[in-house]
């Protein structure tokens, strides 16, 4: 009889892969299973830069909110302040004239000439004072004279800025330039007649922006109108006689402005000055 040959053993399984061991071993890998391997520089991130930039930009954003946020809130507080400061000076303004009750400025002229040139001058010496006992009153920039005869402006200028202190009179000159068109015949006929008088009208016109100051405090701005009427009985050369004529200087405070709340005509009645002499010659 034939012998028969047992089967061969089954191959040996493979060990499984031990951490410990000193010597890397590959892993199994079954059938059907492949591996595809890749160049490095082929690798792409997971997320890209791009993305990654903006997750960071993400990721710190509440700080910069938080300064966003603290910096409006000081700007809001800030207008708060400064809105209130306004408030507060304007109460004090209008408790200021309400409680003092300041007068107006006085006006008067001093002098007139006219300088005859290739551009005439109207050179106009007013007089102010200030009859308040505690209170002084700043000029402010802005204003402007005219002087008009028979109701035709022949004549402007500006009115100077500056502080007067309480119970004080100050003179100045205020240079009017002459309008186009040569001088009135009126005016010439009076500068040529040197044997004759011949006097003439003039009306001048002041606009003036003022504040009443005591001490640190001051009122809103006041628009003063002032007019004069005065006549000159000469403008020939050497020979200058002025004679006001009624009601003399005429001044209206117009408007006041506190800074806060519209402009708003004044209702007061205008104070009406003729000081200063009735006549002045200047030799």
């Amino acid at each position: 009889m034939e012998e028969r040959i047992p089967p061969p053993p089954p191959p040996p399984h493979p060990q499984p892969y031990e951490p410990s061991s000193p010597k890397l071993q590959v892993p199994y890998i079954g059938p059907g299973t492949y591996v595809v391997q890749v160049p490095k520089d082929q690798i792409y991130r997971i997320p890209p830069p791009e993305n990654a930039r903006i997750a960071e930009s993400y990721r710190n954003s509440p700080g910069r909110d938080k300064k966003r946020s603290c910096s409006c809130w000081c700007c809001v507080c800030l207008i708060i302040f400064f809105v209130i400061l306004i408030i507060i000076g304007a109460l004090v303004g209008g408790l200021f004239s309400i409680v003092l009750k300041p007068k107006s400025p006085r006006f008067s002229i001093q002098r007139f000439q006219l300088k005859n040139s290739t551009q005439p001058i109207y050179n106009i010496t007013l007089k102010v004072n200030n009859p308040n006992s505690n209170v002084g009153i700043n000029y402010k920039e802005g204003g402007g004279v005219s002087l008009s005869l028979k109701q035709r402006e022949i004549a402007s200028g500006a009115y100077p800025s500056f502080f007067q202190a309480h119970d004080n009179s100050k003179e100045f000159r205020l240079a009017l330039k002459a309008s186009k068109g040569g001088l009135p015949k009126e005016v010439d006929k009076s500068m040529s007649n040197k044997k004759k008088k011949v006097n003439v009208k003039f009306t001048l016109s002041i606009k003036v922006h003022a504040q009443m100051k005591m001490w640190s405090f001051h009122s809103g701005t006041i628009t003063y109108d002032v007019t004069c009427q005065v006549k000159v009985d000469t403008l020939a050369k050497n020979t200058q006689v002025i004679t006001y004529k009624e009601p003399g200087c005429v001044v209206r405070p117009t408007s006041y402005d506190d800074g806060l709340s519209p402009k708003h005509k004044d209702t007061e009645s205008p104070e009406i000055f003729s000081d200063g002499p009735n006549q002045h010659q200047d030799g």
